[in-house]
Parts: C-alpha cells; structure tokens; sequence
C-alpha cells in the first residue's frame, strides 16, 4: 500500500502547526496562583459562617477582612472584593498594624511560623473566623486552616475552635473540609 506524497506532506505541515496551537492555548490559560485560590475561599468563607448577631451592627455593615503575613494573598483578595460583596454586604480587606486590635475583623488571615501564628491567635477575640496558612498541623485556635493535597489548596476546620469563637460553620462547608483530629495533613510550609 502507496501513501500519497501529497499527503504525508500535509500531514508534516500540520503537525507542527497543530502542536504550536495547543502550546500557545496552554500559555494563554495559567495556572492558577495558590495565593489566588486562598483569596477566593477567604472571601467566600463568609457564606458559609452564621457570625454572633453583635458582628454586625447593620444589616450593610461591611465585611471586614485581615490578611497578615502574606502580600500575594492581601492583593488578590482586595482585587476580588473591590468588585464583589459577599451576601449583600461590601467586603473590606486591611492589613492590620502589629499591635491593632483583631476583634474589628470578621475574618482574620495569617500566615506566620507556629510560633508566631499562636501568638496572633491568642490575640483574637470571640466572633473572629481564623483562617491560618501555617507549618505544620492545623494550629491550635485556628478555625479554619490551608493545606496541600494533590498539589492543590484545600482547608480543614476545627469543630472545637468554631464552638469557642461562637461562630457556626455551614454542614456544607464542612462536608469539603477536613475536620481537624480526623486524618492527618501536611499543613502549608
């Protein structure tokens, strides 16, 4: 059996021209960035969170957000909420001073060493959502945490530190969420 000459030398064009599409696709979709991932779950975390009827005052009180230790994050998420609310309330995302108090935040984000971040949680007053991106296990007083599984951003949640917060996490949020004392993660590092 002849293969047309014609043919092959279509096909030795096409190729290469097809393999040069599919590459100059790839480069044009990329890759999410982790810290892009983290700001869209921090800023929808809030859908999923029932606050203490005192956290907000009105019912267009903003949602006030934190983010320390981790500049990526900040400009992602205060990118996301300039046009975004969050349940019909505008979203404010700050990076607090280091000796501002943490209790006027709904949510407060950090990422700091162990040590550090138990130190910022201890500073945390009831009614604040702590979402830590830490080394090593899901820190004590966090309420929720980021880690890697697969090589993508998930987060775990801890029952215990809600309860003490007094903040109640959605069933569906935490049907896609770790619980802290069941299996194990390799936390962020």
């Amino acid at each position: 059996m002849k293969t047309d000459p014609l043919f092959t030398r279509r096909r030795l064009l096409v190729l290469p021209l097809a393999a040069a599409a599919v590459a100059a696709r790839a480069q044009a979709v990329p890759a999410l960035r982790d810290s892009l991932v983290k700001a869209a779950f921090l800023h929808k975390f809030a859908s999923f969170v029932e606050w203490p009827a005192s956290s907000f005052p009105r019912p267009d009180s903003p949602l006030r957000i934190a983010v320390i230790g981790e500049e990526g994050v900040f400009h992602d998420l205060d990118e996301l909420a300039r046009d975004r609310d969050r349940d019909g309330r505008p979203v404010v995302v700050s990076r607090p001073g280091p000796n501002e108090p943490l209790g006027a935040f709904h949510i407060v984000y950090l990422r700091a060493s162990p040590g550090r971040a138990n130190e910022l949680l201890a500073r945390v007053p009831e009614g604040v959502l702590t979402v830590a991106d830490s080394e090593g296990v899901h820190p004590r007083g966090s309420v929720l945490s980021f880690f890697y599984e697969d090589g993508r951003v998930r987060f775990g949640a801890s029952l215990e530190a809600a309860t003490r917060q007094k903040l109640r996490l959605s069933s569906r949020l935490l049907t896609v969420a770790r619980l802290s004392g069941a299996t194990p993660w390799r936390a962020l590092g």
